[in-house]
């Protein structure tokens, strides 16, 4: 009965910390993401018609817009307030309970691989996939992710050098060692904000976004797909010790603010000259067994 009583406290005491390292860690991600979802909304009225289509160009004549500075103090602030919490989420992740045995470890370690790299990859072909076979709303969407993931890689590369906050690894005890400016020449680091985080959820928002333009009924059945499978690459890095859980907090969000502007800009401003040049160069069979570029003169 004792040995019993003892394995009920311990699942109890499971589910507590998993249901308090949820509410900290990826409830706030996923409130940051729906924030900037809603601003993207209320800018682009999402509609089919056409007679839409031209509204909306002319509603959003900048990439970002006045509340997004809004969302932005709310995100700093609610990534200040999870940092109070780093170092107790942390030691539970090292706990040997989340850690487990060494299939466990092997299993985060490839899931972990699902970084800015192989996304870029993977939206760098789904746009090639579309120019060469003519479908323009693949390419469309391609083109689009892969600008959102490049912005954000960018932007979260420049203020993690910058700030230099050190990784848990190699700050065991101490979630607010910072070393400005180190960020750029050192690994151990640039842990704020974390770059897996931040190139998921810039994917999962631009194809939300990207969903909502072209079908805003499948909204509700993509963005809860496309947001689960955004939070695997953060949990990872909780695991690895590679992130604190305020680092997660503060890559949804930029990820989630870079990758929704990306596409709402796209879908309510002029096409850039890089949208231009690119979605109007497609492949073609040349008649010969070889392929040709051709250049469509009424999509630039």
């Amino acid at each position: 009965m004792k040995r019993r009583m003892h394995r009920l406290v311990f699942w109890n005491m499971r589910l507590r910390d998993w249901a308090f390292t949820a509410c900290l860690l990826l409830v706030p991600s996923l409130l940051s993401a729906q924030a900037v979802a809603a601003t993207s909304e209320s800018v682009a009225v999402t509609s089919g018609a056409h007679a839409d289509t031209a509204r909306r160009r002319a509603t959003q004549k900048t990439f970002f817009v006045k509340r997004d500075l809004a969302v932005a103090g709310v995100a700093v602030a609610t990534s200040g307030a999870v940092s109070a919490f780093d170092l107790r989420i942390a030691h539970w992740a090292r706990s040997p309970g989340v850690q487990g045995d060494s299939s466990r470890h092997d299993l985060v370690e490839q899931l972990t691989r699902a970084n800015e790299t192989p996304m870029m990859l993977a939206a760098l072909a789904t746009y090639g996939v579309g120019r060469v076979a003519g479908l323009h709303t693949t390419a469309d969407v391609g083109l689009h992710t892969l600008e959102a993931l490049v912005l954000t890689t960018g932007v979260s590369q420049v203020v993690r050098g910058v700030l230099g906050r050190t990784r848990p690894r190699a700050s065991l005890e101490d979630p607010f060692r910072f070393k400005p400016f180190s960020g750029f020449s050192g690994f151990e680091t640039r842990s704020y904000p974390s770059l897996h985080t931040a190139a998921s959820f810039a994917a999962a928002t631009a194809l939300v976004g990207e969903v909502r333009e072209r079908r805003p009924g499948a909204v509700k059945v993509a963005a809860p797909l496309l947001y689960t499978a955004a939070l695997v690459p953060p949990l990872t890095r909780i695991y690895l010790d590679q992130h604190w859980s305020s680092d997660i907090v503060a890559g949804a969000f930029v990820g989630a603010l870079l990758g929704s502007r990306v596409v709402s800009y796209a879908h309510s401003h002029r096409r850039t000259r890089l949208d231009r040049a690119l979605l109007a160069v497609s492949a073609a069979p040349d008649g010969r067994g070889g392929m040709m570029l051709v250049v469509d003169l009424t999509r630039r």
